[in-house]
């Protein structure tokens, strides 16, 4: 397969160059390049080449395409800036809640980050003991059953020698399924815990484990495997990995533990005749536009917008005025949440599943939503939202979508231009232009850029469980220039 698709777990990769860096203000050993105003930090230019999908004429990881790389991040600040000066042609307040949606989601995250990933300690006992884990690949059949009294069944079968394999047949007809399970594999923590116990035994039932889908899951340990790693550079590695997951696994139980102390004492009442004329009209809006959220995916490499396909607005079929739900003593009407929903798109816990399920999910889409509402007037009250980094991701985004607007408007005028060669044939020398005008606004700190390394691996990386899951803007194709000849070199 040609890309990799990777799920980022949703603050690790983003802001894990914060951890050590607590100050509010933009250091300058974390720039690689000014433009004017706008700023190129080290980790957007690693992040903008690894976690989009480059174009084949810069993929590669040598000086060259990255010289290519960097001419195409500068370029777009370049082409955003002329945007800008159109803006009073074209205004358009439309973005306006999205690029704040998009802020407040990195003010969660850092939020997360510093408060308390940043924070955590893991003793040397704990980690030596999941480093003797960490290596195995554990074997299994599963169940996934509608109730404990199934779950009864199934055990008192079991317990009485009845293979899980003659019970499927029975009842469902063919093999149990079966999986297999890693130590790193993100999981129900007491499930994991349990299938990864050090006194697990061949043949031995496990569960049942409560599901997102409210659903009970039984396990059925068929063997395990255990690889050791023999060089001291693979050691290092996977002691260094398992350090980050065990940090990650008491980071995340102390930050739900603080969450659900937020939410104490707050309640959401759904108006259920309102709340189900609007599922109704929205479960149809969401089963459309499935195949059009995949079919984004693979536009990654041309002109792409990430369009909010979670934001729905029933105004015209659910009436706008009519209180859909009570929380925490003030009602909210269906225009309220729509215009929560232009901040933050709906979340799914459970991301596949059948229409009659539709209204529960619903149900706790919003729930969620007003979870992070509450979370989000935290990470304001302690400033969250002047950190230079939040600053600079909504930069990024805003900045993506002015140059892409303005690219827009030269294909509109320029019909005839029908592949990427003949767009860069156009572009190439536009922004040899720009780099030339705006020449004496750039900075690049050369030293820092001859150092950086980039992989030649293809990733859209996308992150679980938020509103905005694309990382990274796609990357701009804007110019094959591969010359640095324009500027001025900073120390």
């Amino acid at each position: 397969m040609r890309y990799a698709y990777r799920i980022a777990f949703l603050f690790t990769i983003f802001f894990s160059c914060t951890q050590n860096n607590e100050q509010h203000q933009l250091s300058d050993e974390v720039v690689l390049a000014r433009i004017g105003s706008e700023v190129i930090t080290i980790q957007d230019f690693i992040r903008r080449a690894e976690y989009a999908i480059r174009p084949d004429y810069c993929r590669q990881d040598n000086y060259i395409h990255k010289k290519i790389v960097l001419n195409s991040l500068i370029g777009e600040k370049l082409t955003a800036l002329e945007q800008e000066k159109q803006a009073f042609e074209n205004a358009d307040d439309s973005l306006d809640s999205y690029f704040k949606g998009r802020k407040e989601q990195a003010m969660r995250q850092l939020f997360y980050a510093k408060e308390f990933h940043s924070k955590v300690t893991i003793p040397d006992q704990e980690a030596n003991k999941a480093f003797k884990l960490a290596g195995r690949k554990v074997s299994m059949q599963f169940l996934n059953l509608p109730d404990i009294e199934m779950v009864d069944k199934i055990k008192q079968l079991d317990s009485s020698g009845v293979l899980l394999d003659s019970i499927y047949q029975v009842l469902w007809g063919g093999e149990a399924p079966s999986r297999e399970m890693t130590w790193f594999d993100r999981e129900n923590q007491e499930l994991h815990d349990a299938v990864f116990s050090q006194n697990i035994e061949k043949g031995q039932m496990l569960g049942p484990f409560r599901t997102d889908d409210d659903t009970f899951m039984l396990l059925k340990i068929t063997g395990w495997a255990d690889e050791i790693k023999i060089t001291e550079s693979d050691r290092d590695l996977l002691w260094r990995d398992v350090k980050e997951r065990l940090i990650e696994k008491k980071a995340k139980t102390e930050y739900l533990s603080w969450v659900s102390s937020l939410m104490q004492g707050k309640e959401m009442n759904l108006n259920s005749n309102v709340f189900y004329d609007y599922a109704e009209k929205a479960s149809e809006y969401f089963f459309k536009m499935d195949s059009i959220k995949k079919n984004m995916l693979n536009q990654a490499l041309w002109d792409d917008v990430e369009f909010e396909t979670n934001t729905f607005n029933v105004d015209n079929v659910v009436d706008k005025d009519a209180t859909i739900l009570n929380y925490d003593g003030g009602s909210w009407t269906v225009e309220d949440l729509n215009n929560q929903l232009l901040l933050h798109p709906l979340v799914f816990r459970k991301r596949k599943m059948s229409r009659s399920e539709f209204p529960e999910q619903l149900r706790l889409a919003i729930a969620d939503l007003i979870r992070n509402m509450e979370i989000t007037k935290q990470c304001y009250a302690e400033g969250y939202d002047d950190h230079w980094s939040v600053e600079l991701n909504t930069a990024m985004w805003r900045g993506s979508s002015n140059s892409k607007q303005y690219l827009s408007r030269l294909r509109s005028k320029n019909k005839q231009i029908s592949n990427q060669e003949q767009w860069l044939a156009f572009m190439n020398p536009k922004i040899d232009s720009l780099q030339e005008a705006y020449s004496n606004d750039i900075e690049i700190n050369m030293d820092v850029f001859e150092k950086i390394k980039l992989t030649s691996t293809d990733m859209m990386v996308i992150q679980r469980g938020v509103p905005y899951p694309i990382l990274v803007p796609s990357f701009p194709i804007l110019t094959s220039d591969n010359k640095l000849d324009y500027g001025r070199s900073s120390n």
